[in-house]
């Protein structure tokens, strides 16, 4: 008998136990309200430094947010170790910028658990409302952030951010060239050079290769020209082998298989230039391109577009700029997809803790706008002829594109075969000049050889610091790298800019995550 029926058939029970059975039974039924509004934290993964410094802003304090990649850690470059991604699989959610800035992603992206919030998800803010910058206050209440509204989006009308390959499709090779360049150091014995679809496909069919026992890239690149643009060719399939010859190998991908890989026997100690029609890091996916026989990874000691110091970025990303947070309304909309998301983890019940979540939400987006004026106020402090920004990447469209900069990425001018050819340097340099540049911006420190040349050459500048593109800074914050970069852009540009009041943004940033 249900205790209700029994509440209603006991005539003789006293009014105390009545009111006894009531409360038991309220008890009751409420017992699962009240377990989810005394719900316990939650446990997130956030990727990429930027968005766990984003997530840890906005997330309730009792959640654990982690961070996914050290920052002294390129997201370009990684690769999910078992311990990684053991904390992928254990999270309850995983927040990240998605494969067009962290390829290893790619993997990861289609699991219920993982959140995107980067170039794919977002609608990339066109900066309609930045002829005055005075339109910002009115959030209506931030119940539905129209203005920043964040959404699903193929990017299809956004046409100044659809095609930032640095590649233009590929289909363009001249007969002979080249895209890139590598020396290395390696002993006697066999490797393996191998090539991975992304997203599904190869990034062609097929790729011609040149391999020459040199120590001189610039030396050797003639004959590498020859080699590639001779028909000539030694034609090689999945497991073929590859040894140092004065004729190019046509390398057939394997279309059935998600890699193909081939051998690489070299007969001597010595120097090794390869040659290739593509980026090798077109082809990662999960690994690097090139290992020995202990499955480790064989760097190049010097390569062909020159990164300096050995590293190497993947500085194009398949059509889409990923660079979004440059511009403070991007981050924003970040961030409300962010908070939708935690919210969606909160029961209905719980007013509470879905209330903070709001707040926090609020304050990072008042904090964001803050920013967007305070950049908007130092820019306005640079001459208007000197708004040009040059670097070597195609990484602060979004900031150029928000706050009145053209941007000019130097391997547009330099090519990707050649970077210190005469030719491509003679019209880079007319380009310093034409433009009236006032400052070449680095992107690491010290400055790669290429750009020491170039400065060197055309009597412009390096700036004195260099600017952080791929996110954060060893130490700081999310507002501090915007900070940081402003600054650097400002001072070197002929502005001045006011780092108290950028400084104060930083200290009302770090507030969020305390």
């Amino acid at each position: 008998m249900s205790i209700f029926k029994r509440l209603l058939t006991n005539k003789k029970g006293s009014s105390k136990s009545i009111i006894k059975n009531f409360v038991i039974a309220g008890t009751i039924i409420f017992s699962g309200f009240g377990q989810d509004v005394m719900a316990k934290g939650k446990s997130y993964v956030a990727v990429e430094p930027l968005v766990c410094d984003l997530v840890k802003s906005i997330a309730l304090p009792s959640d654990e947010v982690t961070c996914l990649v050290d920052r002294k850690q390129d997201v370009h470059d990684l690769k999910i170790n078992p311990r990684q991604a053991q904390l992928l699989n254990s999270a309850d959610k995983v927040f990240t910028l998605g494969k067009e800035m962290t390829p290893s992603m790619r993997n990861w992206e289609n699991k219920k658990n993982t959140v995107v919030v980067g170039v794919s998800a977002i609608d990339v803010d066109d900066h309609s409302d930045h002829g005055g910058h005075d339109d910002h206050s009115d959030h209506g209440g931030h119940d539905d952030h129209s203005e920043h509204s964040a959404k699903v989006d193929d990017h299809s009308d956004h046409g100044g951010h659809d095609d930032h390959s640095d590649h233009g499709g590929h289909d363009d090779h001249a007969e002979g060239a080249f895209e890139w360049a590598g020396k290395f150091q390696l002993s006697k014995g066999s490797y393996k050079w191998s090539f991975e679809k992304v997203d599904g496909e190869y990034a062609d069919p097929a790729m011609k290769m040149v391999i020459l026992k040199s120590n001189d890239i610039e030396g050797a690149e003639d004959l590498a020209k020859e080699l590639l643009g001779s028909k000539d060719s030694i034609s090689r399939k999945n497991d073929g082998t590859l040894i140092a010859s004065n004729k190019a190998f046509v390398l057939n991908f394997d279309q059935r298989k998600e890699s193909t890989v081939f051998n690489v026997d070299i007969k001597e100690d010595g120097q090794y230039i390869f040659f290739t029609e593509h980026m090798p890091f077109e082809f990662e996916a999960t690994q690097h391109f090139f290992k020995d026989v202990s499955n480790s990874d064989v760097e190049p000691i010097a390569q062909v577009p020159d990164e300096g110091e050995g590293h190497h970025h993947h500085h194009d990303h398949g059509g889409q700029d990923p660079h979004v947070w440059h511009d403070p309304h991007n981050i924003i909309k970040m961030g409300d997809l962010i908070s939708k998301s935690l919210k969606k983890d909160i029961s209905v019940f719980n007013r509470g803790d879905r209330k903070l979540i709001n707040e926090r939400f609020e304050k990072a987006d008042s904090l964001l706008e803050g920013l967007d004026n305070w950049i908007v106020e130092q820019v306005s402090s640079i001459p208007e002829e000197n708004r040009v920004i040059v670097s070597k990447h195609k990484a602060m469209e979004y900031y150029g594109d928000a706050f009145g900069f053209e941007t000019i990425s130097l391997l547009d001018f330099l090519g990707d075969s050649s970077s210190l050819r005469p030719d491509n340097i003679s019209s880079t340099l007319k380009m310093l000049d034409e433009e009236k540049v006032q400052a070449i911006f680095p992107e690491q420190i010290p400055a790669s050889k290429l750009l020491r040349n170039l400065s060197r050459q055309s009597s412009v500048p390096l700036a004195s610091n260099q600017i952080f593109v791929d996110g954060l800074m060893m130490d700081g914050n999310t507002v501090s790298v915007a900070v940081h970069n402003t600054c650097t852009i400002v001072d070197s540009l002929g502005g001045s800019c006011d780092k108290e009041s950028g400084s104060n943004l930083e200290s009302e940033w770090y507030k969020l995550s305390d």
